[in-house]
């Protein structure tokens, strides 16, 4: 019989398990890389039931044992315990700056000191100032006219005079006696043709 008469023969019989090859060829194909591509593998003693001596020389060491031997999770020390607690460097006080030193506030300048006692034939203001109790009245400011600086103050006794023999006879004044900046008597208009005296009661 010839190649012709044969597969004329068994072709159809065989064209039914085509599909059926096919598929398992290209799962073996499949199956074949997938082993290449994960390489040679290793396996380790535990994983091949291997209880021997350890290539070392020393005894392995059973499960049994080793459940025997490894120490519990609560004797494992932990990073946390086995730590030392980081030092604190002792903060340096600096010491305190020095103080300042004190400000010098600047002083009024004293007043005038009372002037001689009047003079019976020449032009001037002159008197004595007390207290509500009759005693005298020191360091009380005088002003002739406006009030601006002091012409004078009294003395410890309360006693005051103020020369204006420089001024034209016949003027008036305005006289006033200042405690602390404060006007607490005053004589407005006080004509000067001569020696006048004035004094006051500082309440």
């Amino acid at each position: 019989m010839d190649l012709i008469s044969l597969l004329r023969r068994y072709f159809p019989k065989v064209r039914r398990y085509l599909p059926i090859v096919g598929t398992a060829a290209i799962l073996a194909t499949v199956l074949m890389y997938a082993v290449l591509a994960a390489g040679p593998r290793t396996y380790t003693g535990a994983e091949l039931g291997v209880t021997g001596p350890a290539p070392s020389g020393e005894p392995r060491a059973t499960p049994a044992a080793r459940a025997t031997t490894d120490p519990t999770p609560s004797e494992v020390p932990t990073p946390e315990a086995t730590q030392a607690p980081p030092e604190t460097a002792a903060p340096t006080e600096e010491p305190p700056p020095p103080p300042p030193p004190p400000t010098r506030r600047p002083t009024a300048p004293p007043p005038p000191p009372p002037t001689a006692p009047p003079n019976p034939s020449g032009l001037g203001i002159g008197g004595r100032v007390t207290n509500s109790s009759g005693a005298g009245y020191g360091g009380v400011c005088v002003t002739i006219g406006p009030p601006i600086r002091c012409a004078t103050t009294t003395a410890a006794n309360g006693t005051y005079y103020v020369s204006l023999d420089s001024a034209p006879a016949g003027l008036a004044w305005d006289v006033r006696f200042l405690v602390g900046g404060v006007v607490k008597v005053e004589r407005l208009g006080v004509v000067v043709s001569g020696p006048v005296t004035i004094n006051a009661t500082i309440p």
